[in-house]
């Protein structure tokens, strides 16, 4: 693969945010044309470590084209301070490759207070390409690109089936949702717990039941945090403190 012409940093210099990256463009269904002008965008993950940790960047442009597993790359922008914003615009080399769907996707490594961060986009397509691959590149493309699809097909059913209520749900395998966020007050004892989901229908067993029908029950990731702190407060005094107290003084001599 050939080298890209980079453009200035074009970005929307947003302020710098507490993860590390999860691109939001391109994405899976973009397409684009070999030439134009291409703006990768991202935000925070969520995850550690944190982008105020990293100092800078390197974005590839990559194809697995080897059998290794290991990406052909080109670089699209280099030695990129974290500090300019969280995107940055560049233009593809029409020649660099030849025209395969959802093959191509970037590759940014990250400077951090350790290991090097590496993250991927989704794979995308790009058209207007004159350049090509050998055909057992071709080939291991395409093969790797039918993997990929069939785990994003599993992956969007799989999140599908957490959208379908419990009871309605049939086959060995049940998806539940993720558990609700923990409010951020104690509800007096007054009030009832509600519940997230209506109860079962059941029968009370009088026999031998015959064997389950539900063998697995997958449940959905938790897409958010909890940070736990001290809590500093003296605690309410107890009047059997004070009865302790006094209990102890008689048996000091």
């Amino acid at each position: 693969m050939r080298f890209v012409r980079s453009l200035p940093y074009i970005g929307s210099f947003l302020p710098l945010v507490l993860a590390d990256v999860d691109f939001v463009a391109p994405s899976a269904d973009t397409v684009v044309k070999a030439g134009d002008v291409v703006t990768a965008q991202w935000k925070d993950s969520g995850r550690l470590p944190h982008i105020s940790q990293l100092s800078q960047y390197n974005l590839y442009l990559c194809a697995q084209t080897n059998i290794d597993g290991s990406d052909e790359f080109t670089a699209l922008v280099e030695g990129i301070s974290f500090a300019r914003g969280n995107s940055v615009s560049f233009q593809i080399d029409p020649q660099m490759g030849s025209e395969e769907p959802q093959t191509y996707f970037l590759k940014m490594v990250s400077s951090g207070p350790e290991d090097p961060v590496i993250n991927y986009s989704d794979r995308f397509t790009l058209i207007g390409l004159t350049g090509d691959f050998s055909p057992g590149e071709e080939d291991h493309i395409r093969s790797v690109r039918e993997g990929y699809e069939r785990t994003d097909l599993r992956k969007r059913q799989a999140e599908g089936a957490y959208t379908i209520p419990y009871n309605l749900q049939v086959g060995p395998t049940r998806y539940a949702p993720m558990a609700k966020r923990p409010g951020s007050t104690i509800p007096p004892k007054s009030v009832s717990p509600t519940p997230q989901n209506p109860a079962s229908a059941y029968d009370i067993a009088t026999a031998y039941l015959p064997q389950g029908t539900v063998q697995t029950t997958k449940s959905a990731s938790l897409t958010y945090s909890e940070v736990s702190v001290e809590n500093t407060a003296s605690p309410a005094p107890n009047p059997q403190d004070a009865q302790m107290k006094r209990l102890l003084e008689r048996w000091k001599d």
